[in-house]
């Protein structure tokens, strides 16, 4: 991990910071951060010590690795098959994925969804599915329907022509795994899923229902079980020729990352500045509150300007 405390004159400061995925999940860097925020809150008083300061139990990071069971192997088939990729045994530390130029006309753009903007989005996939009764079996969550209608609004802004698009996010598996670690387990510990829909289909009139039931797809798979297929995921997760485009999703709504305060107030603003090189949506709370949802989108600035017509245009 590695910090960098920016100040500007006047205007206050900002706190940077990287993480190798390896180590930590998403859910564990907002635990971090709140931490420090607690323990700079609880140590602001006259005469009070750092020593003296207890975190509270949701944010006491659980390290034991033996807590979670691989009874399959898993760890040892993982090694071997990024050790094989680019031939038998093969000890190159070149990075599958190296650094790549950004555009100049690369911008950044925030986007709100209110709490009313996602009942909206439930009532219609409600009215669109009511014919073939299918809506009580879909997903229809914050997440589900944030999701869903940022892809469809990414698919036209960017004018995907391909047969297939793919979204890939992350679940958390803590809960999940048999038997659970603790939720405040430290590591990564989160499962991939990838829903798959036609482009067609995204960018027709029934669009936003269509990523719907692609979502929910992937969601019902972990009724399977959270490893199930787990000795593909390899493979699977590096290799998306199959799909003519691929997004992702980086972060949570639950994370709450607007609640960190270090005794000076809500940050006013928060990016996952990665998004530029990976091209992923962010996903996270709302500084404006009321359970509303924020997501961030780097994009040639054109495309932008479209993406932003067609996001306006659901509510």
């Amino acid at each position: 991990m590695a910090l960098q405390i920016t100040l500007f004159r006047n205007r206050g400061f900002s706190i940077g910071t990287t993480m190798h995925h390896a180590v930590l999940d998403g859910k564990n860097s907002c635990s971090f951060f709140k931490a420090w925020a607690h323990i700079c809150k609880q140590g602001t008083g006259i005469g009070s010590s750092s020593s003296s300061i207890s975190l509270p139990d949701n944010l006491n990071p659980f390290h034991d690795r033996m807590a979670i069971h691989d009874p399959k192997g898993l760890g040892e088939l993982y090694s071997n098959e990024y050790l094989n990729r680019g031939g038998p045994n093969n000890r190159s530390v070149t990075h599958d994925h190296p650094p790549k130029a950004l555009p100049q006309d690369l911008v950044r753009g925030t986007f709100d969804f209110s709490r009313a903007n996602i009942q909206t989005l439930r009532e219609h996939v409600v009215k669109t599915t009511r014919v073939a009764d299918s809506s009580s079996s879909l997903h229809l969550s914050t997440f589900s329907l944030g999701c869903a209608y940022t892809w469809i609004c990414l698919v036209k802004a960017e004018e995907i022509k391909g047969e297939k698009t793919a979204m890939i996010f992350g679940v958390d598996a803590r809960s999940r795994l048999d038997p659970p670690v603790p939720e405040t387990y430290f590591g990564n510990c989160i499962v991939g899923r990838v829903a798959v829909a036609e482009t067609k289909g995204l960018t027709g009139e029934d669009g936003l229902v269509v990523a719907v039931k692609a979502i929910t797809e992937a969601l019902r798979s972990l009724d399977d079980g959270v490893f199930n297929g787990a000795e593909l995921w390899v493979s699977k997760f590096l290799d998306f020729s199959l799909y003519d485009k691929v997004y992702s999703i980086a972060g949570s709504q639950r994370f709450e990352v607007y609640g960190t305060d270090y005794g000076w107030g809500r940050p006013r603003k928060i990016e996952l500045v990665s998004i530029d090189k990976t091209d992923a949506v962010s996903l996270m709370d709302s500084k404006n509150g009321g359970g509303a949802v924020e997501v961030g989108l780097a994009l040639k600035k054109p495309q932008m300007e479209v993406f932003a017509s067609l996001f306006a245009k659901g509510f």
